[in-house]
């Protein structure tokens, strides 16, 4: 099962993930020049060796510097994919409290805390959900922190970030075993990011929006399924009901049930319902 959310914020870090290989291209390209120049060009400044470059004034740094100045680089761009990638997730966070609102709102009720991903597990929780997977939160939770980490400079470790590593690092290596390979949640490295890091956190992210997803859409009811499709696609358009008009809503209801959450629908749970929405 998923919902209408999954694919419009999949799409987002799937960009990102694009964006991240487009700069180890670049990287790479970069990487295959200078190995060419050959040691005799390590002490010729940028401008001279990339005259027709426009930025190699800017940077004016010998050829031996550049991979100095190419791993710094590296680092912050790392960092920012990982801080935008959680962005992103926080934003999926939030419209997932808002979309379940809408679909159970006889049910939903919202829990304040000031942790994203524990607000959005206590809310689900408090409205009538399942319990999700503990370390699915703690993942969010030890990304969240560590991207803070990143990008506030903090040249210790917060009291939050080094209690979630020592209590839950080995659980989630376990969890993630065979998934990962270059994170260490037990690791107390934590302020910059490397390559295998950096892949790894991102298909995480990946694959966590896909698992809450599927498991916010496993705790909706027909009822309010079917009732949120009909408001979106009928109550702007109302018509004069008759069974030919209810026949072939159900049949819209059905395929958009199943195109847009993944589920099938039973007609005799979605005739009364299409009866009343849009009705003129």
């Amino acid at each position: 099962m998923k919902t209408t959310l999954s694919k419009k914020y999949i799409d987002r870090l799937a960009a990102l993930n694009d964006q991240l290989c487009f700069f180890q291209f670049n990287r790479n390209e970069l990487n295959k020049r200078l190995s060419e120049f050959g040691t005799n060009a390590h002490s010729l400044f940028t401008p001279d060796v990339f005259a027709q470059n426009s930025m190699a004034s800017r940077i004016n740094v010998t050829i031996g510097d550049l991979p100095r100045f190419q791993e710094l680089n590296q680092t912050f761009t790392f960092g920012a994919y990982i801080s935008t990638s959680y962005e992103v997730i926080s934003y999926y966070l939030r419209d997932s409290l808002d979309y379940l609102q809408s679909i159970e709102p006889l049910t939903f009720q919202l829990t304040n805390d000031r942790q994203l991903e524990e607000k959005y597990s206590l809310t689900l929780t408090s409205s009538g959900c399942s319990p999700i997977q503990r370390e699915l939160i703690d993942t969010l939770k030890y990304i969240r922190l560590r991207r803070n980490h990143f990008t506030h400079l903090a040249d210790g470790l917060d009291p939050h970030f080094a209690n979630l590593i020592a209590t839950s690092g080995i659980t989630l290596n376990n969890f993630w075993a065979g998934t990962i390979i270059g994170l260490d949640f037990t690791s107390t490295n934590v302020l910059m990011f490397n390559e295998s890091e950096t892949i790894d956190i991102l298909m995480l992210l990946r694959i966590i929006v896909e698992r809450l997803d599927a498991y916010l859409a496993s705790n909706l009811s027909a009822t309010g399924i079917i009732t949120f499709i009909a408001d979106r696609e009928f109550s702007s358009k109302p018509q004069r009901i008759n069974n030919d008009v209810v026949k072939q809503r159900i049949s819209k209801v059905k395929t958009l049930g199943k195109k847009d959450f993944g589920i099938m629908l039973v007609e005799s749970d979605i005739d009364p319902i299409v009866r009343v929405i849009g009705k003129r």
